[in-house]
């Protein structure tokens, strides 16, 4: 075998290599990782009242805490709902902005936080798998501590009982319907 030969396969055997050891770090879970489930929590104390809304407040009142939350981050991420749960942000390479959307599908778990499923995933015209956009999110924008990131099981977990509100005031989704735009939250504030 002449040398140009070694040589082309030796570097096509340190590419393949490279690629393999780069998926395997984008889609390998962090030491951090935990399952989403929902916690059985006692019923809070107080009066409590059931709000119904509409996706274009939900929407609204949402942006407005990820916005407050995320104030210090250059990275922009937005909620948007239309027949599903969009996350829209875009991350900068090489000076080049890749615009990203995930589409998601609610679920209201038992604590009153949402459960939202991966459907799919586009970066640019790119279609990627779910796991490595999520493991990109959770590992390149820092994220409010109301919303945790799953890869591995392609879910994102919005806990709207922690979200900062008030002093003595909580939220818990009741129901999340977006096809009939209707979406029911449980307030209680504390005495």
């Amino acid at each position: 075998m002449k040398k140009w030969q070694i040589a082309f396969f030796a570097l096509l055997a340190i590419n393949i290599v490279a690629i393999v050891g780069f998926f395997l770090y984008v889609t390998t879970p962090a030491t951090d990782y935990s399952a989403f489930e929902a916690v059985k929590r006692d019923q809070i104390e107080g009066n409590s009242l059931m709000v119904r809304t509409t996706k274009a407040d939900f929407e609204g009142i949402a942006n407005t805490y990820i916005r407050k939350e995320m104030a210090d981050s250059p990275v922009p991420l937005t909620l948007t709902l239309n027949g599903e749960v969009n996350l829209s942000t875009e991350l900068v390479v090489f000076s080049q902005a890749l615009p990203i959307l995930m589409k998601f599908e609610p679920h209201v778990q038992e604590d009153g936080n949402l459960l939202l499923e991966q459907r799919s995933v586009e970066i640019g015209m790119l279609d990627i798998p779910p796991e490595s956009a999520l493991k990109l999110l959770r590992d390149s924008v820092e994220l409010p501590d109301f919303m945790e990131v799953n890869p591995g099981e392609k879910q994102v977990l919005l806990k709207l009982t922690e979200i900062p509100l008030e002093d003595g005031i909580s939220v818990r989704a009741s129901s999340f319907d977006l096809e009939e735009d209707d979406i029911r939250l449980e307030v209680t504030v504390r005495p």
